[in-house]
């Protein structure tokens, strides 16, 4: 518990249109058993009902604070501006359409509170209706004793990076900008940053439950961060550079597995790309077609 008034963890909310799931995230935040908290909702101005709900969940609970941009600022600034909100010693980004356990808050709360070596804790992590699966789901422990063998570890294989919504220490985030990240993978990168700061915990108890419906989990992010023809042949081409940067002080061994890795997801990713692009125009070719009878 923190000495003076201020809550020890800040929530991180930032959302567009997200009604259809915004109520029962909600709900999941403020049934925490953990109760020092704060949540920053930022609207990136919806035109649906997340107004309302939000303003109605205020109303219940004055822990929430409410926020509405006067347009669209873009959904990686709006992860920046819930971050810059943050005074407390711990931070968690909490999406739109994700739901955690009761006890969530309050076991990676009480983890790093006596792992000071930790920079980053959370329960298992599923899609809805999933299995939990720490390394398809990427939210692993990563907790070797170099950083840039944590860091080897995570790019094992390609992942849902479940790890993206643990609890943070937010002084391991100060220099974290997402508007810095617009590229695909931009989110592996803040996470390598972080294994840099310190390791990473995943718990046996409670859970993340991630919506099946969110652009990470869509492929069409692959359309929308394929800025140019690299990206195409290269899909993670800017999280690869990124990558290379951090491992500038690396040993040579470490530089040579991280080119086999990062070799290996760029591969993988684009045959999923393909994959995508040709059910595409697949689609488009059907769509296109006479209907029989005509």
């Amino acid at each position: 518990m923190s000495s003076d008034s201020r809550p020890l963890v800040t929530i991180g909310l930032p959302v567009y249109n997200g009604d259809e799931t915004l109520r029962s995230v909600l709900e999941s935040i403020v049934s925490q058993s953990y109760a020092h908290f704060r949540v920053v909702i930022s609207d990136n101005a919806s035109s649906d009902a997340t107004e309302s709900i939000c303003r109605e969940f205020q109303k219940r609970d004055a822990r929430l604070v409410y926020i509405r941009q006067p347009s669209n600022i873009g959904a990686e600034a709006n992860f920046d501006f819930v971050l810059a909100e943050a005074d407390s010693k711990y931070f968690m980004w909490a999406a739109a359409d994700d739901v955690r356990s009761r006890e969530f808050l309050e076991r990676n709360v009480e983890y790093l509170e006596v792992n000071p070596d930790f920079v980053a804790s959370t329960c298992p992590v599923r899609f809805e209706g999933g299995e939990f699966d720490p390394i398809h789901m990427g939210d692993q422990s990563l907790d070797q004793s170099d950083p840039y063998e944590r860091i080897l570890k995570f790019l094992e294989v390609w992942h849902a990076n479940g790890r993206m919504y643990s609890l943070f220490r937010t002084e391991a985030l100060k220099d974290t900008k997402m508007s810095d990240c617009r590229y695909m993978g931009g989110d592996w990168t803040l996470v390598a940053n972080l294994l840099v700061a310190g390791k990473f915990k995943r718990l046996e108890c409670g859970y993340v439950e991630r919506g099946k419906k969110g652009v990470s989990n869509s492929l069409n992010i692959f359309t929308i961060y394929r800025t140019r023809l690299v990206c195409w042949v290269f899909p993670i081409f800017d999280m690869s550079r990124e990558l290379f940067k951090i491992f500038r002080k690396a040993q040579f061994q470490q530089k040579l597995k991280l080119f086999v890795r990062v070799l290996r997801l760029n591969f993988n990713a684009f045959k999923t790309q393909l994959k995508f692009v040709m059910r595409q125009r697949a689609q488009r070719h059907s769509r296109s077609l006479p209907v029989s009878g005509s």
